[in-house]
């Protein structure tokens, strides 16, 4: 980063032809792309890799500033959780910047959403019967679910708060429809939970600027934070940024960290989930780097020991895909569908790794997490079960080997979903490498190097036959046999709309030493930047992930509105 000359800021402290032939020539190439940034979630990325701690905090110490502001709090990050705390914030009385690295509105995936989960909210209440959902319910759910391992009193706060939360958005304009989500989920019929945001994202972006201007917010577009400023004593008193080639120091009371995670750095992806084959759901580079949690690491905050992600829920991804799945009302390669549909799935040595089924009923949480841990995963299918994918479809074929509406929760979402333009898929596929066909399973398996493809299929394939899963219990109409040539095989990346993991809070979202577990004066973490509130893998509830966000935000503006009083 180019750094200019200028006032220096004291007391800074931050922060033979087969598949692997064929890829190397082809990663080389891609390179340059690839090496611009990770895939976006949160907007187009400047930078991909933020590199580490160290060189945050060398960063802090080496910044001069060439123009020094004042403000109360410093929002870092303008997505779910940045514009709630900023818009808490302001209506409490506090001079509130934003500094956001994207270049608007539309960059971060809080304009996006479907919607959060909440408790106690009039949308709830005016529904028809009303709701028999309580904050217990949702807590003790979700706190069994994770065993227990987030923060059991922030996330009883958020869940307490996320009436107030979806209130602030209504009233700045936004509208809500309580709805049952296509997955299974343990919140549906008189409980409920997820609200839908019933407007687009164009306009929630006009709310959005309507809001930021009537509550005299400052949001700095096209601005990268760098450091914390801490002082002697080790309170957070300002912020460290660079515009336009602009050094820039905001001192400020507080600084609310709401940078959406990490997911846009390589670096990063491998350090938290031992993988950088993480893409992103959206598609394009994210501007996700993880720059708040380094310069917070680097000034001596604590990170929480969870690392996780939000998966999508669409199917595989590649980095050599022209067409990724993102959402299924966007242009995709439908070919990434087996690596979703419940087929069978294998790991790098041909061997299975997962109950395939769950991929397919719960791709957001119990299926998530294998593919991860298990990237690249192949799809392997046969031509009979391609002919009915693009004939049939998902529904139909699954129906007629015994799903039903009672024991496939999921299946009315694949009506009438036919992939008739699986043919020239897969031929895209193929010629961009991700995908293959063979006459013979020896030569499928020999293409991407899946040395155990043979032995795992014979099995699978009596499996099938006897209509019972003997290693892992999927569900018969999900078992495919793979018998009838040509065969063909998908490599699928994992993709994300968010990661999970960060540093470590309170249950005021404030950040906690490293050094003793004491919350550092002034600093605060809301959204994805917080270790504190999420689980690997992700909730099995709709909408948790936003929810958590926009709760934490008003809870840090709450605290931060407080604690600068004070100070």
């Amino acid at each position: 980063m180019e750094r200019m000359e200028g006032k220096e800021v004291t007391s800074a402290i931050n922060v033979d032809m087969n598949r692997r032939g064929f890829l190397k020539g082809a990663a080389l190439s891609a390179l340059g792309i690839a090496g611009m940034g990770a895939l976006a979630g949160c907007g187009q990325a400047k930078s991909a890799n933020s590199s580490s701690s160290d060189d945050s905090s060398k960063a802090a110490e080496e910044f001069k500033a060439d123009e020094t502001r004042e403000a109360d709090i410093v929002v870092v990050g303008a997505g779910a959780a940045g514009m709630m705390a900023a818009h808490v914030a302001a209506q409490g009385g506090a001079k509130v910047v934003i500094l956001e690295k994207g270049a608007d509105y539309s960059a971060p995936n809080g304009m996006y959403v479907s919607g959060p989960f909440a408790v106690g909210t009039d949308v709830l209440q005016n529904k028809e019967g009303g709701t028999t959902l309580t904050v217990d319910d949702a807590f003790y759910h979700v706190m069994e679910y994770s065993h227990w391992t987030p923060n059991p009193a922030l996330l009883r706060r958020c869940l307490e708060e996320s009436k107030n939360a979806v209130a602030e958005l209504e009233g700045i304009g936004y509208t809500f429809k309580e709805t049952n989500f296509r997955f299974e989920t343990p919140f549906v019929g008189e409980k409920g939970g997820f609200h839908l945001i019933t407007i687009p994202s164009d306009e929630r972006v006009k709310l959005w600027e309507s809001s930021v201007e009537a509550d005299g917010i400052d949001i700095q577009f096209d601005t990268e934070f760098v450091s914390l400023v801490v002082d002697d004593k080790g309170k957070v008193t300002g912020a460290n940024c660079t515009k336009s080639k602009k050094n820039i120091t905001y001192n400020c009371k507080a600084v609310i960290m709401c940078a959406g995670g990490y997911l846009g750095n390589r670096d990063l992806q491998e350090r938290f989930l031992h993988t950088r084959k993480l893409n992103v759901a959206r598609g394009g580079d994210s501007i996700c780097t993880g720059d708040t949690i380094l310069a917070a690491e680097a000034a001596g905050a604590a990170l929480d020991k969870t690392f996780g992600y939000c998966p999508c829920e669409y199917g595989g991804t590649n980095s050599l895909a022209s067409r990724p799945a993102k959402q299924d009302k966007f242009d995709q390669n439908t070919a990434f569908k087996f690596g979703l549909y419940g087929c069978l799935l294998v790991d790098a040595e041909g061997k299975r790794f997962i109950n395939e089924g769950l991929l397919c009923d719960y791709p957001m949480s119990y299926g998530s997490e294998q593919i991860i841990l298990n990237a690249p995963w192949y799809a392997v299918v046969d031509q009979a079960y391609v002919d009915a994918m693009k004939t049939q479809g998902l529904y139909e074929y699954t129906t007629a080997k015994g799903a039903t509406s009672e024991n496939w929760f999921i299946g009315n979402y694949f009506k009438d979903r036919v992939l008739e333009n699986l043919d020239s898929d897969i031929e895209e596929g193929i010629k961009e490498g991700w995908c293959y066909k063979a006459n013979t399973l020896k030569e499928l398996g020999e293409f991407f190097g899946l040395t155990d493809l043979e032995e795992t299929v014979a099995q699978y394939n009596k499996y099938c036959d006897a209509g019972v899963d003997a290693e892992f219990g999927t569900n018969p109409w999900y078992l495919s046999k793979v018998a009838t040539p040509p065969f063909y095989v998908t490599q699928n990346e994992p993709s994300a709309w968010s990661t999970f993991g960060g540093v470590r809070t309170d249950d005021n979202c404030n950040v906690l030493k490293a050094e003793d577990n004491t919350p550092m004066p002034g600093l605060y973490a809301a959204g994805t930047d917080s270790g504190s509130l999420y689980y690997s893998p992700y909730y099995d509830v709709p909408g948790f992930c936003y929810g958590l966000c926009i709760d934490s935000g008003y809870i840090s503006a709450t605290e931060a509105l407080e604690y600068i009083k004070k100070a």
